[in-house]
């Protein structure tokens, strides 16, 4: 590849160099750089010692368990590794006080100058061996390694360092060179990615995030990787603007139609079950999800896509039996409206302030930013722009047609969903220059097409993890104004039994081609990696792939359909809280008020939360840490969220449970999941887990010392509910 290819990968910025010290003779120390400047540090190891150095000083960390002769070393997350021959330590960095601890043996010697890389959940050890080309990879959370793909040249004495996700980079320690050499890990691919702007003897790296640094003897080199320009264009743009038109235009066509707040929050009880069941699909698909489920294809395997058995499974049960009965049968207008009659009034306000905070921040304004992120650093569609369009667009037509609006809308978005994946599923198939006994045979080297796995780890997504955590989420979704609103919108029980057959027809295999867009994704890559700039990140390889192969205006069909799976979902976001709005607030606490009041303050809602929710969208946009918000607000959320869904639980199979136990239970589900999220090494899906089963066990143990509630429990809990009839 020329040295343009590279400038067109990364963008350079040369200094002078940082530090003496760090350019020093090294000996048996050897480096570990997890910043871009000596200021943020670097850790040193020399015998036994180990030590952090930064611009406050020196800090001695734990010393190795033995006199090793350390060869290489890296961090990975928060653990530092160290390998010595055939011997790979870690140390917590978090928990430094509980010293090294020994992993799985190297399946060979590392030899005397192996390279160590550490990528997120995995270290990439190369040099190894008698020709020092061979490789291979240790999983953090497996706790073993797996040979890859042996380097194009020998790699001892290397100097190495990541790059985004997937890309390891490798740079010559021996002589002034400007050779840049990749491994791109989800392909297990070596490849020549261009050149340095100068040749360079380099004797140390660190890397963060998309930027890496190359230090010197006089000088420091650091990299940026960028994303290339697409061939997106004014056709694309076109196609865009008439999805938006069509949007208006289906908010003026229903406003007419909205005469009450029955008619604007529940559609009048008109609505088809096919619709019902469609909007049901595309208030799930969020562009989030659209993006997501083929990288996880991509870049791991079909792990993931186990969920939506799992789904099928535990929800058609439960929300046939139990749950649409609980929300057409006792008439209740919200969800919230439930917990009311079976606990209290507090109760009830604890769910519509979680509930609407949840939707307003967790989904409108996240859902509105991610996407518009991928948008404008593929298709170079500013991203305030994204945020405005999405934002003013849905506002408009969900107040003027309320939740009829949202719906159709929904099912003409549900159909271009489809179209879209279907459409680049197609054309990537069709562009695979590989032949399919190759395929099969790389697909089964690399473990892409695993969709189960029965070990028992806490730590990973096994097959015991996402069951409870399915299960969990199936229990919560009783108390998901969204999903009220859609079973009250037919005519009927049977209806609404349609609808949710309808959803899970369309959801499961509409994941199924999702992520087997990703693997095909991962097929036409393969051959292909030298295209992939370290500023790729894995969920973007979809708008990726569309942007730069497919033809003139398909691209733009493409940013349609993560528009349309936004607006899906946001649009539902909005109608949902502004129901609760006037239901759980307005109509409560203001008995007398009429109808046409609760229509108007419905929309008056509907448009404020439009505003609020677009507005915060772009606050977030505009912040510099807007990862760590994002990893803060989502653990609060849980927290508040898990034990709503315990609450339901013990309300609706428990006739033990009072407001005592319900209270005790919130207490108990926010405490263990904030122990379970900085005391416990487990997977993120395990928080809800531990929230809404802390929930039920302490909130019926409290209900159980407490006196017995004197509520009426005639049809509020299942012994009594489902001998109503609709």
């Amino acid at each position: 590849m020329a040295a343009d290819a590279a400038e067109s990968f990364f963008e350079f910025t040369e200094a002078p160099a940082a530090s003496a010290t760090l350019l020093e003779e090294r000996g048996e120390a050897v480096w570990v750089l997890p910043g871009l400047t000596l200021d943020a540090g670097f850790y040193q190891i020399n015998g036994q010692q180990v030590s952090r150095v930064d611009a406050g000083g020196t800090v001695s960390l734990p010393n190795l368990p033995q006199a090793l002769t350390p060869t290489a070393a890296s961090l990975a997350g928060e653990r530092l590794y160290v390998v010595s021959g055939r011997t790979l330590l870690q140390l917590d960095l978090g928990a430094a006080a509980s010293g090294w601890a020994e992993c799985a043996a190297l399946p060979q010697s590392g030899g005397e100058q192996p390279v160590l890389i550490g990528l997120p959940g995995a270290l990439y050890l190369t040099g190894a061996g008698s020709h020092g080309t061979d490789t291979y990879t240790y999983d953090t959370s497996q706790d073993g390694w797996t040979a890859r793909t042996a380097a194009p040249q020998d790699l001892r004495g290397k100097i190495g360092t990541a790059c985004g996700n997937d890309h390891l980079l490798y740079f010559n320690a021996q002589r002034a060179d400007d050779a840049i050499l990749a491994y791109h890990r989800t392909t297990d691919t070596w490849f020549a990615m261009g050149q340095l702007p100068s040749a360079l003897q380099v004797v140390a790296a660190g890397s963060k995030g998309t930027e890496f640094t190359l230090y010197a003897a006089d000088s420091v080199l650091t990299g940026k990787a960028v994303l290339r320009a697409t061939k997106y264009g004014w056709v694309d743009h076109s196609v865009v603007g008439v999805l938006m038109l069509v949007l208006v235009g289906v908010g003026l066509h229903f406003s007419k139609k909205e005469k009450s707040s029955g008619d604007y929050f529940r559609g009048g009880q008109r609505i088809p079950w096919w619709a019902a069941g469609l909007s049901l699909f595309a208030t799930g698909a969020s562009a989030i999800s659209l993006m997501a489920m083929p990288g996880k294809a991509f870049a791991e395997n079909w792990i993931y896509m186990s969920i939506s058995f799992f789904i099928v499974i535990i929800q058609i049960p439960l929300l046939l039996l139990v749950y649409i009965p609980v929300a057409r049968r006792l008439e209740i207008s919200t969800a919230n409206e439930y917990l009311e009659r079976r606990f209290s009034l507090s109760v009830r306000m604890l769910g519509f302030v979680c509930f609407s905070l949840n939707q307003m921040l967790g989904r409108m304004a996240s859902i509105l930013l991610l996407p518009a992120l991928a948008i404008s650093a593929i298709f170079g569609m500013p991203m305030e722009t994204s945020i405005l369009i999405m934002g003013v667009v849905t506002t408009l037509f969900v107040t003027m047609g309320g939740l009829e609006a949202v719906i159709w809308t929904d099912v003409l978005q549900a159909v271009i969903m489809l179209l879209a994946v279907l459409v680049c599923s197609a054309y990537a198939f069709f562009a695979l220059d590989i032949t399919g006994p190759v395929a099969f045979e790389l697909l089964g080297n690399l473990d892409k097409l695993k969709m189960f796995d029965f070990s028992f780890n806490w730590q990973a997504p096994v097959v015991v993890v996402l069951v409870l955590n399915t299960f969990a989420t199936v229990l919560g979704m009783i108390g998901d104004q969204n999903f009220i609103q859609r079973v009250q919108c037919t005519h009927d029980e049977k209806e609404s039994r349609k609808a949710v057959y309808t959803q899970l027809a369309v959801a499961v295999p509409m994941n199924f081609v999702l992520f087997a867009l990703g693997t095909l994704l991962f097929l036409f890559y393969a051959t292909r990696a030298e295209t992939l700039s370290p500023a790729l990140k894995p969920d973007s390889i979809f708008p990726f792939f569309a942007a730069q192969n497919l033809p003139v205006g398909m691209a733009g069909f493409v940013v349609v359909a993560l528009l349309a799976a936004t607006i899906s979902t946001v649009s539902s976001a909005m109608n949902s809280v502004a129901n609760l709005g006037v239901e759980d607030v307005y109509r409560r606490f203001f008995p007398g008020v009429t109808d046409d009041q609760c229509l108007k303050v419905g929309r008056y809602l509907t448009l404020g939360l439009g505003v609020f929710g677009t507005g915060a969208a772009l606050l977030l946009a505009n912040m510099s840490s807007l990862q760590s918000i994002w990893d803060l607000f989502m653990m609060i959320t849980g927290m508040v969220l898990a034990p709503i869904t315990g609450i339901f639980v013990l309300g609706i199979f428990t006739r033990r449970a009072n407001n005592f136990g319900a209270w005790a239970g919130t207490a108990a589900s926010v405490a263990a999941n904030y122990y379970a999220k900085f005391h416990m090494d487990v997977h993120a899906l395990v928080y809800l887990v531990v929230g809404v089963f802390s929930c039920i066990i302490v909130g019926y143990l409290a209900s159980t010392l407490t006196p017995k509630s004197a509520r009426d429990l005639d049809g509020l809990t299942v012994f009594s509910l489902l001998k109503r009839k609709d």
